[in-house]
């Protein structure tokens, strides 16, 4: 499960042109919506033929993307939750995570002692295998948070849920994600 990093911070300014320029628009929406993606299925090749999918839809469907009812970055993340439930659904899986044990080195930092590599890599694997036991919604709401980079407001208005929710939510997933890993430990 590659993923990317961003060298410099997503500017604030969410909402596009009335024309959306959708070269740049994918520029500044392909990493975190890949890295969303690749949370959540198991290979890049599916990560990576999902998010043609997503930036498709978008680009056939940009009249419709209306300002006035939230940020583009929203209507996009909805638009990959859709795309990711299609197919889960044409495989007939519902599986909600399906990371494999297996590291990339996009998800590695560059850490000059092999031991340090080691260990981190470790770290990464329990803290995916911990993530697989939450339900279906933990994890949906802990890889739009951390891979899709998106705020508990965009969130919660891709998931039909208020800001506080979510918080709420991913309060209480990741306490028990915590509670999980300490208990594997010991």
């Amino acid at each position: 499960m590659p993923i990317i990093t961003q060298e410099t911070a997503p500017e604030k300014t969410d909402a596009p042109s009335p024309e959306l320029d959708f070269a740049d628009l994918f520029r500044s929406y392909y990493r975190r919506v890949y890295n969303y993606l690749s949370y959540r299925v198991a290979t890049k090749e599916d990560a990576e033929d999902l998010i043609s999918v997503v930036f498709e839809k978008a680009y056939v469907h940009r009249d419709q993307y209306d300002s006035t009812k939230g940020a583009f970055s929203t209507w996009l993340f909805r638009i990959a939750r859709n795309t990711l439930a299609n197919h889960y659904r044409t495989r007939q899986r519902r599986s909600a995570w399906e990371a494999d044990n297996e590291i990339t080195d996009d998800f590695m930092a560059a850490e000059p002692q092999l031991e340090t590599q080691i260990i981190r890599q470790e770290t990464i694997i329990k803290l995916l295998d911990g993530v697989k036991q939450l339900n279906e919604r933990d994890q949906e709401i802990i890889s739009l948070k951390f891979a899709g980079r998106l705020s508990n407001d965009e969130i919660g208005q891709v998931m039909d849920m208020t800001a506080n929710n979510v918080g709420v939510v991913l309060f209480r997933a990741l306490r028990r994600l915590q509670k999980q890993l300490q208990e594997h430990a010991s």
